[in-house]
């Protein structure tokens, strides 16, 4: 069984603390499960998020906020669509989608999500888990 990653991304603390520390929590209380991922990196900002997208290529799974300070989410789209164009990506922010230039119809057509927030942490996990099973069903077919 192949481990699966995730990757956080969310300039505000309260939200990485709650929706990290939950993952984490969940991960822990269901490593038999190959439903969840096996781990969770956590950025701050979108620079650190391209620095370690830059340096790691191994996420199954990519959760960011859209409006941060620097490099917002959808700096961080356009680098994991050039980059890592198989890698779900899950839009959780605030933000009308319809209002994000960086996005449109086909970011959703792709495999994406976005989830507006507020969202609890159990709707989060539930999305992840979705899209990860998704995405080993259509690989898996691929596989020899």
């Amino acid at each position: 069984m192949s481990m699966t990653s995730l990757l956080l991304i969310d300039d505000e603390a309260e939200i990485r603390n709650l929706y990290g520390s939950f993952l984490k929590t969940r991960l822990q209380q269901d490593s038999l499960s190959n439903s969840y991922p096996d781990s969770v990196t956590i950025c701050e900002d979108g620079p650190q998020a391209l620095e370690v997208l830059q340096e790691t290529s191994n996420f199954d799974v990519i959760v960011c906020d859209y409006c941060m300070p620097e490099k917002n989410g959808g700096d961080v789209w356009n680098f994991v669509r050039k980059s890592y164009p198989d890698v779900p990506f899950i839009l959780f922010t605030s933000e009308n989608f319809q209002e994000l230039p960086e996005f449109d119809e086909t970011f959703q057509g792709m495999g994406n999500v976005w989830l507006k927030k507020p969202a609890s942490p159990e709707k989060l996990l539930q999305v992840i888990t979705e899209i990860l099973a998704e995405s080993k069903k259509s690989t898996s077919g691929l596989m020899t």
